[in-house]
């Protein structure tokens, strides 16, 4: 889009709070990786699951004997989380105040629903959860709450401490929950960012990005794509283009709109290039669109 463009402000912004809050989650995952456990364990990250309405953990850890659910959360700023209503404010340096969702009750709701996950599969295990500030800098004010507050280091320290017992799920039923936990996340279908922003289809600059200098606007030629600012190739420069459409605008692509973005003449061209990739079909000839499924990346360890 044009530099000065109203939703770029916006853009921005979702942008850093989207990358702080990765970073966050990697602070735990180092930690989390660091440490030898003693006990059978299984860690998932950012798992998505399905109980009475869809929920998200930023990590979970379980064992044969219990499960913690970490809200992680790297956010600038003084932070204040107030019980009623249930809410956190971050007041920046330079005095701007804003609101988010409390992370404690994010939290206490996960717990229960990953509990109600846990029962409809005839499974009985202790769900304990505590909320990790990601960096040891961050500031935190909160009421008075039985919920942990920690920063990643003393992660292990925490659940090492916890209430154990003999084993809860032997070691084939353990097997199958963690089996369970990884076929039961959902696939994640971002909401099209035009949509999201009410962004004009017409403010979005049309054509390829070349990989090396950043150049819109690559062009097609038999062996791949060529950059007609560095002249540098690509064979398969386009892949990144249709992925950024989907993302983008969402819904299906017809051959007319590859040809559009990509800025290609041809009809069997485009084809060929969508035919490339790894996209659902739905109907034939001019009725045919493409469409792309986005899986949110999640690791398992165990």
């Amino acid at each position: 889009m044009p530099s000065q463009h109203e939703a770029i402000p916006s853009l921005r912004s979702k942008q850093a709070t989207v990358q702080a809050g990765f970073g966050g989650e990697q602070e735990l995952d180092k930690v989390l990786e660091g440490y030898a456990f003693s006990m059978k364990h299984g860690i998932f990250n950012d798992l998505s699951l399905a109980s009475s309405t869809y929920f998200q953990v930023d990590t979970l850890f379980i064992t044969p004997s219990y499960a913690v659910l970490f809200e992680v959360k790297n956010i600038a700023g003084e932070l204040t989380v107030t019980q009623n209503p249930p809410q956190m404010i971050r007041v920046l340096d330079s005095g701007q105040v804003s609101g988010f969702k409390s992370p404690i009750a994010q939290l206490e709701s996960n717990c229960e629903l990953f509990q109600d996950w846990l029962y409809s599969r005839n499974i009985s295990l202790p769900v304990y959860g505590a909320v990790v500030l990601a960096y040891a800098r961050q500031r935190i004010e909160v009421f008075d709450t039985n919920t942990p507050i920690l920063f990643p280091s003393a992660v292990p320290t925490f659940i090492r401490k916890l209430p154990t017992t003999s084993p809860l799920l032997d070691d084939e039923t353990f097997a199958d929950l963690l089996s369970q936990l990884s076929s039961s996340h959902r696939d994640f279908i971002p909401s099209p960012i035009c949509e999201t922003y009410s962004i004009p289809r017409n403010d979005i600059r049309t054509g390829v990005i070349c990989p090396g200098c950043g150049f819109i606007g690559m062009e097609k030629y038999m062996g791949g794509w060529r950059c007609l600012a560095c002249g540098g190739t690509s064979r398969d420069a386009h892949k990144k283009a249709i992925r950024d459409w989907f993302l983008l605008f969402g819904g299906g692509m017809r051959n007319k709109d590859c040809r559009e973005f990509l800025r290609v003449d041809k009809q069997q061209t485009a084809h060929r290039l969508l035919a490339s990739m790894d996209l659902e079909v739905v109907g034939a000839k001019r009725n045919r669109s493409y469409y792309m499924s986005f899986h949110m990346e999640r690791k398992k360890r165990t």
